[in-house]
């Protein structure tokens, strides 16, 4: 999904965005007019533009000819002119009573929407799709050390760890695992193969400038992989308003981590942005003394470095380098790999480096309003090698795609993006002795269409078809659509198909971390793993509505979800010591219903309460069961408040977050030996985390936070912790934190 958010450190709701002006009656106005730089360098008046008093909602918009008249208002003196595809700007008003505006054309390249949420996450009523912003202001709200931990004030995502030994974590949305959501960076598809559990804590969190969320089937342009949804990561980029950005942090699991970007122009046409962090933990912790690491120890390194060039001849560019080289070790609570003798112990030794390139350019043609041409490449090779216990694992995948595309508007009401695409996978997978090798191509054409056709409604139709060289050729329709009964409610379709092709080892990285062994029923020969390509429908209804109790503002958002899959591979976990992939032979759905709401009872309070109830079922063998380790129902409840704001930017800022969690069905154990049945259900629980941010001025802060304050644990997460080398030894059915009440400090810094 793609987005400008106007970052003048408000979002205004247009619908809400002014009704004061019978509210006040403040004697003086202010008259002015409202003019933008257009891409041929003239000046032009700009109708609709926001015109508002900072941190207020009191402004008006400029009427057709670029003027406004709004009331003075007491205490304040910074007037704030925003418009969508333009630099804001800030005046400074004193005694004048007549003013005059020239905003300047935004640098980014991609597509503006406007979202109109006051918050720290947004919702879009304007979109066709179901769409979240998770702005810098809602990952400030926790750690966030990286993106797998940026899920944790954020209702429709879970967030948990593949196994209680790795320390890796994963994510799910409409109750299916992550690896049926794209995510991206930057608009470019990334967390996947090999990466597409790990890949999610190749981000530093303070990296981020904002994460945009969307539901269901995604847009056509990125590829045919998106089935429950589209995560879209956007990094700091040259419009950071500070030269350097600094965070450093320390929490009391052992973790220490620092991170640094800077952003620095080189010349009129040319920027730079280099990304630093690096992290590392060596304290050895067994809080529920099995014998076993409770987090991994690791040394983490990750340099990025983004160009963005802007000509005055209508071309963009952003181009980017980055390395990252990360080292974990887990398991036993004294294995050493460089020890010849406590390497003997069972044990997790995996070191990742991963070399990516990336670049977006694009063309506005400065003769044709609304058509542009763009191109975006990507070049990445990810080597991950070593042990699971006395398992060898060694992958190496490079990974090249390119995306060509043209824009342009018929008219006001009807615009399209087509284009063609290409995406080339040469694995080098082996585990043991079985080789996993493959090379897979896709060739893509793709077109996607706008239609307008009133300000109520909204219809984006996409359709693309792809050629595997091993699958064929299969076509990709999506539709969404959004009707606004006013301008404060909208009702929104989404319908679509997607496919992905399976990567069984690393999209279940969670069954190393057990002696289960791997049976694979193979069913195409010559395909990867000898098994069909995963193909699925996702239908989704959501109702939106913006109002206001007791004079505040509130939303409340309910979406409906159902995903059914045609080809599927099931992954077994029923039988004990073994775990089982087969084609799907037999149903396998998803129904997902939510509700949201997020409200500000008082001034500087804000409140998200969130309930989601889910029904995932898949046929194993002969029995239709719920999927395990999803918890059928789930609340969430999130508070924020911040002190009032001085002239200086100090304040204080307090964030509370409580999830519950309720009973996951586990795999059945019940022929284990006695000591290592589990009860065929999990306990239900809440998770409490909490933060308080000192800002001593508009550049620097101090946080202090905790997590799971409640102390809850899964006890015995491992069945036969101590015996290792058992064919019951099992640590992948985790439903529940191994590490308990845990705290942290960090500072945020931002220089120039």
């Amino acid at each position: 999904m793609k987005k400008i958010i106007l970052t003048t450190g408000m979002i205004f709701m247009s619908t809400m965005f002014f009704a004061q002006h019978e509210e006040h009656d403040h004697e003086g106005h202010i008259h002015g007019e409202v003019y933008g730089v257009n891409e041929k360098g003239r000046k032009e008046s700009l109708p609709g533009a926001m015109v508002f008093w900072l941190n207020t909602t009191k402004g008006v918009f400029t009427d057709q000819k670029g003027k406004f008249e709004i009331n003075l208002e007491e205490n304040q003196n910074r007037l704030v002119i925003a418009m969508v595809g333009y630099e804001p700007d800030t005046l400074l008003i004193t005694d004048q009573n007549d003013v005059e505006v020239t905003l300047q054309p935004t640098s980014d390249l991609r597509t503006i929407q406007i979202v109109e949420e006051i918050g720290a996450t947004m919702i879009s009523l304007k979109d066709a799709q179901l769409s979240q912003v998770m702005t810098e202001k809602e990952l400030c709200k926790a750690a966030c050390c990286n993106l797998s931990e940026s899920f944790e004030t954020n209702a429709s995502i879970d967030a948990s760890s593949t196994d209680a030994i790795t320390g890796t974590r994963q994510i799910k949305m409409l109750g299916l695992d992550g690896r049926y959501t794209q995510v991206m960076f930057d608009n470019i598809p990334s967390v996947r193969g090999l990466a597409s559990i790990y890949g999610l804590s190749y981000v530093p969190g303070p990296w981020i400038r904002e994460i945009s969320i969307s539901k269901g089937v995604g847009s056509v342009i990125n590829g045919h992989e998106s089935i429950t949804g589209q995560i879209n990561v956007a990094h700091k980029n040259i419009q950071m308003k500070e030269r350097l950005f600094i965070n450093a942090y320390a929490g009391s699991q052992g973790r220490l981590e620092f991170n640094a970007v800077l952003r620095q122009p080189v010349n009129k046409h040319w920027n730079s942005m280099l990304h630093l962090h690096g992290a590392m933990s060596e304290l050895r912790f067994d809080m529920n003394n099995d014998g076993f690491l409770d987090n991994p120890l690791f040394r983490n390194a990750v340099v990025r470095n983004e160009w963005a060039y802007a000509g005055d001849n209508g071309v963009r560019g952003e181009y980017t380098l980055s390395y990252h080289h990360l080292q974990n070790t887990s398991g036993q609570f004294d294995f050493d790999p460089t020890d010849a003798i406590r390497s003997q112990l069972w044990g997790v030794n995996v070191t990742t480096d991963r070399y990516e390139f990336s670049g977006k350019t694009g063309y506005v043609f400065e003769e044709k309003d609304g058509m542009s041409l763009g191109s975006q490449v990507s070049v990445s090779y990810h080597d991950q090698r070593g042990n699971y216990g006395e398992r060898l694992y060694d992958g190496q995948q490079l990974n090249a795609r390119a995306n060509l595309l043209f824009a342009s508007e018929y008219s006001e009401k009807v615009k399209q993006t087509s284009g063609v695409s290409f995406v080339l996978d040469d694995y080098t997978e082996i585990l043991d002795s079985s080789d996993f090798s493959r090379t897979e191509q896709t060739f893509g054409v793709f077109s996607e269409h706008t239609f307008t056709p009133s300000p109520s409604w909204s219809i984006v139709a996409g359709l693309r078809g792809d050629y595997h060289n091993t699958y064929g050729f299969f076509a990709t329709p999506r539709l969404h659509a959004r009707y606004s009964i006013n301008d404060n409610t909208t009702i929104k379709f989404a319908a679509g198909m997607g496919y992905r092709s399976p990567n069984l080892l690393m999209d279940n990285v969670g069954l190393f971390a057990s002696n289960r062994s791997i049976q694979i029923q193979t069913t195409d020969a010559g395909s990867p793993y000898g098994m069909k390509m995963e193909e699925a429908i996702n239908l989704g209804l959501v109702f939106t509505r913006k109002f206001k109790i007791f004079h505040r503002d509130a939303t409340l958002a309910i979406d409906l979800y159902r995903t059914d899959f045609r080809e599927q591979i099931v992954v077994d976990w029923e039988t004990p010591t073994v775990i089982k992939f087969y084609q799907l032979d037999g149903p396998s759905f998803s129904n997902s219903a939510q509700v949201e709401m997020q409200w500000s009872p008082i001034r500087r309070l804000q409140m998200r309460v969130a309930y989601r109830w889910l029904e995932a079922k898949t046929q194993y063998g002969e029995e239709l069961l719920l999927r395990p380790l999803i918890a059928q129902h789930r609340a969430f409840t999130n508070l924020e408040y911040s002190t009032k704001e001085k002239d200086n930017g100090a304040k204080w800022m307090f964030d509370l977050t409580v999830r519950w969690l309720g009973e996951q069905r586990l795999p059945n154990t019940a022929s284990n030996p006695h000591p290592y049945h589990l009860h065929p259900r999990s306990d239900d629980f809440f998770i409490i985390n909490a933060q308080v941010s000192k800002h001593f001025n508009s550049n620097f802060e101090i946080y202090v936070g905790g997590e799971n304050l409640g102390n809850f644990m899964q006890m015995s997460p491992i069945i036969a912790p101590e015996n290792p080398q058992s064919p019951y030894f099992d640590a992948s059915l985790i439903w529940g934190p191994v590490f308990g009440r845990m705290g942290y400090v960090g500072l945020r810094w931002r220089i120039g």
